[in-house]
């Protein structure tokens, strides 16, 4: 452990700590003093790559952090935020005692994983990298100051990388794009994300970066004029007609206009619009006046108006943007926003923040909020997964969903009903049956547009299933799903397992007293691998067992028995049909349309039942399609050559005539096929006439097959009608 003693006062904290002051008159100045010196001491000696001492990068995070208004807190966690992972003598129970339980929280959020435990053989260097992140993002949700920490941390490091081995500047720069640019940008930080957007393309893709520097360098020695012009015409139109303002022009930011590139496919000198102005005007009112004088002025580009300020971003971000087309036929872009909103714009959140005895004091913030909501489901997965939701929840929301109240949702493009189920609130989310897009019913997986107006339809039964996973595309629904099966879905599934053992035990006219007793419950067990009878409801339940196969299983020797009252051929136990090339998946045929192989047919995914295969024309199919189309899917007969079985029943409609029976039974065997079971009776009490029904079931090897039998009893004299399902 160090020991921080008097010392002078070294140069540029004065220049950190009148910065606080003028935005923080109550700052702690001694408690600021104290971690400098904290920090150079821990520091002293280590130089960094480029050759400065370490103190250095410290001292400009915290400088970093002062521009962006952070309070006493952030500022001390900014001089401090290295000096465990480098100093080895110093620990976070140090830092706490020192610094406070604030400081230390930060500090810990900030440290490498590999600093607080080993990283042992099953971690590699990849996952210990995405633990780090999610440590961060977890520290985040309690005290949004860890994340401005490591923002102004990366931010440093990113402008000092020039000494740093190509590959790992790569790596840092490709994190600072992916997820600590985002990260500033969804907190409303636009001069931290420009920043750190620019520096991580240089250093991430160095080739692309020199390429588009160069080209712009070139059009920026024909464009200064023009921006200095079309600045002054600006300045004098909008003054002219009373309205203050004040005009920045700008050549746009490498990153964008590399965005811009590879999302309309054309090359750097297909951009004409790399050119923009800023006008800042006092009051709201003046920003829709100075549109007006703008488009009086210079044609508007066609589809290129947004109004964020009526609809302002998720971060908060209000502007007006419009391009237009100069008196040259240069396009360029113009941002129009008061003085406060430019605040907001550049400094996000922090713009707001409020102090007392120099801390920071936060207060509601949607934004905040929201976003804290959003990292909180991201942190529940790990790894690559956690990675992957991440950049789901930072991606920039880009449609809008209005409520029937006129209340407007942002999603992420491709989000679908079932997000926004969940956006509106979990419980809404968890009983959805369905909804209406623009007052029309969909399925739940319809991919939503900007401008939609969505209905859910609730029902306090309805609960969430597993397939709600594919349709969900948001972090957050994913996330309340999840918890919600894994809450409840075990309960569930024993339940569902225990109904379907139990018909299937009343069809065979046993009883679960029985196997207990004579122990042939207990080795069925065994067999199957489950510790318990909740066990196997639950397994069933999940479709991994079939109760029949269990129950085959041991009782092998009374099925053959009831077998041998049924001699002949017997319907195949699995039938012939691969699933996304799986035919190990635990499939049935559907019994109210009893496929046979050359059927076109389809799967539905069914609880506790597996993959159950339907025909195509089953009405069954398409009702069950309408309620849940996330479940039905894509199915083909594996075409073994006949070597399956088919039950399929029949129902024949006959004249009451001697020998008509016989007639039947004698044509299923002449074309082939056996008896599974035999039913007749007289329909005279319904009214039909003189006239019977036999109900038939029969073993054939295919449609073929199938389609030969029919014909052969549609030509048996007495015969009137067939239909292939019994009614």
């Amino acid at each position: 452990m160090i020991c921080v003693q008097e010392a002078a006062v070294l140069p540029r904290i004065e220049h950190i700590l009148e910065k606080v002051k003028s935005y923080n008159p109550t700052s702690n100045e001694m408690l600021l003093r104290k971690a400098y010196l904290f920090s150079a001491l821990a520091h002293e000696g280590v130089m960094r790559k480029d050759g400065r001492p370490y103190l250095s990068h410290p001292m400009s995070v915290a400088d970093i952090l002062a521009d962006l208004k952070m309070d006493d807190v952030g500022i001390v966690a900014g001089f401090l935020h290295d000096v465990v992972e480098d100093n080895h003598t110093v620990t976070i129970e140090n830092i706490g005692d020192r610094f406070g339980p604030e400081v230390a929280h930060i500090v810990a959020a900030v440290t490498k994983i590999e600093r607080d435990v080993p990283l042992d053989q099953q971690m590699s260097k990849e996952e210990a990298g995405y633990e780090n992140i999610r440590k961060l993002i977890i520290a985040m949700v309690e005290d949004i100051r860890v994340i401005f920490v490591k923002l102004a941390d990366r931010l440093h490091n990113l402008r000092t990388m020039e000494g740093m081995p190509r590959e790992s500047a790569r790596k840092k720069a490709k994190e600072g794009l992916e997820i600590f640019a985002p990260i500033a940008n969804r907190l409303g930080i636009g001069k931290i994300k420009a920043e750190l957007e620019d520096l991580g393309f240089r250093y991430a893709y160095p080739e692309d970066y020199e390429m588009i520097r160069s080209a712009i360098q070139e059009k920026r020695i024909y464009s200064a004029g023009f921006l200095e012009e079309t600045r002054t015409q600006l300045t004098d139109l909008l003054g002219k007609n009373g309205i203050r303002c004040e005009v920045q022009g700008r050549v746009k930011h490498l990153y964008s206009i590399y965005r811009k590139i590879l999302r309309q496919g054309i090359n750097i000198n297909e951009v004409y619009d790399y050119m923009a102005f800023r006008i800042l005007v006092p009051e709201l009112k003046d920003c829709y006046s100075a549109l007006g004088y703008i488009h009086s002025r210079w044609n508007l580009v066609p589809g290129r108006f947004k109004d964020f300020i009526s609809d302002p971003k998720e971060n908060g971000y209000k502007s007006l943007h419009t391009s237009v087309i100069g008196p040259s036929g240069q396009p360029f872009e113009i941002q129009i926003r008061t003085f406060e909103m430019h605040s907001q714009a550049e400094n996000g959140i922090a713009a707001h923040w409020k102090y007392k005895e120099g801390r920071f004091v936060e207060e509601d913030d949607d934004n905040i909020s929201t976003f804290r909501k959003e990292i909180e489901d991201s942190s529940k997965s790990s790894g690559a997964e956690f990675l992957n939701n991440l950049h789901i929840d930072l991606y920039p929301k880009d449609i809008y969903i209005i409520t029937p109240k006129g209340k407007v949702v942002h999603l992420a493009r491709g989000a679908t009903p079932l997000d926004f189920a969940y956006a509106i609130h979990t419980d809404i989310g968890n009983q959805c049956v369905g909804a209406k897009v623009n007052g029309k019913l969909v399925p739940l997986k319809t991919e939503l547009k900007s401008g939609d107006r969505v209905e859910v339809m609730t029902n306090p039964q309805a609960h969430p299933s597993r397939d709600w996973l594919e349709v969900a595309k948001s972090t957050r629904a994913k996330s309340k799903i999840k918890g919600w099966l894994a809450q409840n879905e075990k309960s569930l599934a024993i339940e569902r397992g225990r109904e379907s053992f139990e018909k299937e035990l009343r069809r065979l006219k046993k009883n679960l007293r029985e196997l207990s007793e004579n122990g042939a419950l207990e080795e069925g067990l065994k067999k199957s691998a489950v510790p318990d009878l909740d066990s196997l409801f639950a397994e069933i339940g999940y479709g991994k067992i079939d109760p029949r196969v269990f129950l085959k299983r041991i009782l092998g020797g009374e099925e053959e028995e009831e077998r041998s009252r049924h001699p002949g051929r017997r319907a195949s136990d699995s039938p012939p049909i691969s699933f996304g090339g799986d035919s190990d998946f635990l499939m049935n045929l559907a019994r109210c349309c009893n496929p046979v192989e050359g059927d076109e047919i389809r799967g539905y995914i069914a609880k506790g039942k597996g993959l159950v295969v339907h025909r195509n024309s089953c009405s069954n199919l398409r009702r069950l399609a309408e309620i849940h189309p996330e479940r039905v899917c894509e199915v083909n007969w594996e075409g073994r050559g006949g070597t399956n079985i088919f039950e399929i029943p029949l129902s024949i409609v006959v004249h009451n005539r001697r020998g008509v029976l016989a007639g039947v039974t004698k044509t299923v065997s002449d074309a082939g096929a056996d008896i599974m079971s035999c039913d007749a009776k007289s329909l005279e009490k319904q009214g039909v006439g003189e006239k019977g029904m036999i109900r038939i079931k029969v073993l054939v090897k295919d449609k073929g097959h199938l389609k030969r039998l029919l014909s052969m009893l549609s030509d048996l004299d007495g015969v009137a009608s067939i239909s292939r399902n019994a009614p």
